[in-house]
């Protein structure tokens, strides 16, 4: 049986060597046999598995509901029943979740209208478009309107000392 590198199995996988490493630590991915060097020496299994993780994930399982199904397919028990089961409640959720956004989009759409050219608003404190819509609302929406590009990149707490500009972050001035 042929012995990989980290660096050709996370070529071949399609992800990075410390994502492999991190895998293996929270037991995902079993450990690789190791060379006398220490260098870990990884199988076309582990390819096969590193590949199933990120298809997994691209479809919404999360690592925690991998590793179930990984160790009933170990265990050589199907798991696709589970994975079936586990699918069928994230489909709810994201059904549940796309009617949360409509009554959202709905009532977001009616303030605008109250809005939308009815007077020019003062701003004195409080902004009063805001300072004026109804209460009714119980579990807050955040729509994510940055670039899609921008949205898979960590934000960062801006120090207050900190200023940001041209999209750099630079120290305080002096």
């Amino acid at each position: 049986m042929a012995s990989l590198l980290i660096g050709e199995v996370a070529e071949r996988a399609g992800l990075t060597a410390p994502t492999i490493r991190y895998y293996e630590s929270i037991g995902l991915v079993k450990p690789p046999a190791r060379s006398e060097a220490g260098y870990r020496r990884y199988t076309e299994t582990t390819i096969e598995e590193l590949r199933f993780i990120k298809k997994a994930q691209g479809l919404g399982f999360s690592l925690e509901e991998i590793s179930e199904i990984l160790k009933l397919s170990r265990a050589g028990r199907a798991p696709c029943s589970h994975v079936l089961d586990v699918a069928r409640r994230h489909l709810s959720a994201v059904d549940e979740r796309i009617e949360q956004l409509r009554r959202f989009r709905r009532q977001l759409a009616r303030e605008i209208e109250k809005w939308d050219g009815a007077r020019e608003p003062t701003c004195d404190g409080l902004c009063q478009i805001i300072a004026s819509a109804p209460d009714d609302r119980h579990e807050p929406i955040r729509i994510d309107v940055r670039p899609h590009d921008a949205r898979h990149r960590p934000r960062r707490a801006v120090n207050s000392a900190t200023e940001v500009r041209h999209g750099h972050r630079q120290g305080p001035r002096k």
